[in-house]
């Protein structure tokens, strides 16, 4: 019987007996855009208090937003902070600060980029996270709606959503320190940074979904990724 994709995936990228990783080698880690159309400072998160967190993670529910939902920008910073938010500096004066989610070598290969229909004082369009600075940049104006819902086969939830965060990896970032096998550490971080938003949304009492079935080259082509040098991973719609 003929070998899956899926089957080739796991194949090629396990790690064996003998195998070694580069060493020494690393690649940014941070993603900034030189001529951006717009920056947004963004409110700082809180670090502190808040919902519980053993009743956060009972409430959680995947759920729709309602038609016509708008958010804060203060909601979204504080989204944005538990995704890929910097908590403090390494030891040792290394410029690597650690995040909100765990990454593999400090390697830390996401990018997240936001498209917004309704949040409070900020125009529509694409953004993208700056981590180091907590602030976004437009790479994009205007209302994508359209395009996204077909990136998104069609989901009517775009439409009643007031942001959708799309989470990217970078494949240099993750390969250079991990070859092969950092393939897989692509999903595995846009899992544990997906979570964290999906908690950090009931925490906020917001509804959000998570979508990972898209048509990958239109979603990248909506964001103006690089080929496969940065690939999609997953969606996240989020309202009221």
């Amino acid at each position: 019987m003929k070998e899956s994709v899926g089957e080739k995936f796991v194949e090629h990228t396990k790690l064996k007996r003998g195998d070694t990783f580069p060493v020494g080698k690393r690649v940014p880690a941070f993603k900034v855009y030189a001529s951006p159309l717009e920056t947004v400072r963004l409110p700082s998160p809180k670090q502190k208090g808040g919902a519980g967190l053993w009743s956060v993670i009972t409430a959680r529910r995947s759920q729709a937003p309602e038609v016509g939902s708008n958010i804060t920008i203060s909601e979204v910073a504080q989204l944005l902070w538990a995704a890929q938010g910097i908590t403090g500096q390494r030891p040792g004066g290394s410029n690597l600060p650690y995040r909100t989610v765990p990454s593999p070598s400090g390697a830390y290969p996401l990018e997240v980029y936001l498209v917004i229909r309704g949040v409070s004082d900020t125009f529509a369009g694409v953004y993208h996270y700056v981590v180091r600075e907590h602030q976004l940049e437009q790479v994009r104006i205007g209302d994508v709606t359209k395009d996204l819902v077909g990136a998104l086969l069609g989901d009517s939830g775009v439409e009643t959503s007031a942001v959708a965060m799309i989470f990217t990896g970078v494949v240099e970032r993750t390969v250079t320190a991990h070859s092969e096998r950092g393939y897989r550490h692509l999903y595995l971080e846009a899992g544990y940074a997906a979570q964290n938003v999906l908690l950090a949304g009931t925490a906020l009492g917001l509804s959000a979904r998570a979508i990972s079935t898209f048509f990958d080259d239109e979603l990248s082509f909506l964001l103006g990724l690089q080929g496969n040098r940065e690939l999609p991973l997953t969606v996240i719609l989020i309202g009221r």
